[in-house]
């Protein structure tokens, strides 16, 4: 089972190659240049997205690996957000060995949000479908939920893949329900199970 040291190492190895495009992004929609590359060509890129996207970054980031360094009893040093991105499954594999679970779940969240963040702003990633439900953690972990409890089904996720022509944007469907709070994600192989943990939950009108 993929602890929160893998999830948060499988988010940044994704997030890191995207976070430079942003400011190309950012000058396409400005001045109609193409400082994106050709497969973007088709993707709806909204400037106000890109720019949040960017300023979120420059805040969260360096914040959230000085909490994760002193955690881990470590020195913070201060680096660009790409040094920190590299920074982040190291720090999150020290969380887990010292057992400091709940300091490597939150870094795993942030960095699975951070990149949910940048692909909505490249448009990489379809929206979300609410599906009328809360989360069936919600009740018993109120603090992972301040930022939202409702359940979604996760829209098409486009990815960058290599090609003899530069990188190319390959669209991929993944049925999955997620929690906007907590991140705790149902495959579908699990929607069963979820199934089970909301039947006795008040849909939403």
């Amino acid at each position: 089972m993929a602890t929160a040291a893998d999830l948060a190492a499988t988010a940044t190895a994704e997030l890191s190659p995207l976070v430079p495009y942003l400011p190309a992004a950012l000058t396409r929609d400005m001045t109609g240049g193409s400082g994106l590359p050709a497969a973007w060509a088709g993707i709806t890129v909204v400037n106000a997205d890109v720019l949040a996207a960017i300023l979120r970054l420059e805040e969260d980031v360096p914040a959230t690996v000085r909490a994760a360094s002193v955690a881990a009893g470590e020195r913070y040093q201060r680096r660009k957000i790409g040094g920190h991105l590299r920074q982040v499954p190291r720090l999150a594999a020290r969380l887990h060995d010292l057992r400091l679970l709940a300091d490597e779940q939150a870094l795993a969240w942030h960095a699975a949000g951070w990149l949910r963040m940048v692909k909505r702003a490249l448009g990489l990633r379809r929206p979300d479908i609410p599906i009328g439900y809360a989360c069936p953690h919600a009740a018993t972990d109120p603090a992972a939920h301040e930022d939202g409890c409702w359940l979604l089904a996760a829209g098409d996720e486009g990815y960058l893949r290599d090609g003899p022509a530069g990188p190319r944007v390959e669209w991929v469907r993944t049925p999955r329900i997620w929690c906007e709070g907590c991140g705790a994600a149902w495959g579908l192989e699990q929607w069963p199970h979820l199934g089970r943990l909301l039947r006795d939950t008040v849909p939403v009108p």
